[in-house]
């Protein structure tokens, strides 16, 4: 039976370095999608309170609140990428 995937490390332990490349390589591919997430999130968040007539309550507090959540997990990154303290995300 042949290997579907060769993984480069087979032959070799993984070192230290490599893995802290690999992981500051997934946090800076992170910015576009969290980025991407916040805008729109806010944009729905613009339609819903343009657009609420005070009948679905929960769905402005979940558009809502979803905006939060998402710009503090921008600024959370930011604030990881800069090397600042990182703030309750909750």
């Amino acid at each position: 039976m042949s290997n579907v995937v060769e993984f480069p490390t087979a032959d070799r332990p993984i070192t230290e370095s490599e893995v802290a490349e690999l992981h500051s390589r997934a946090f800076r591919d992170l910015e576009p999608g969290i980025c991407d997430c916040t805008t729109m999130a806010k944009i729905a968040a613009q339609m819903v309170f343009a657009e609420d007539d005070g009948t679905n309550r929960e769905l402005v507090f979940a558009v809502a609140h979803l905006s939060e959540m998402l710009t503090a997990l921008k600024a959370n990154y930011y604030a990881a990428w800069h090397g600042d303290k990182q703030r309750d995300a909750s």
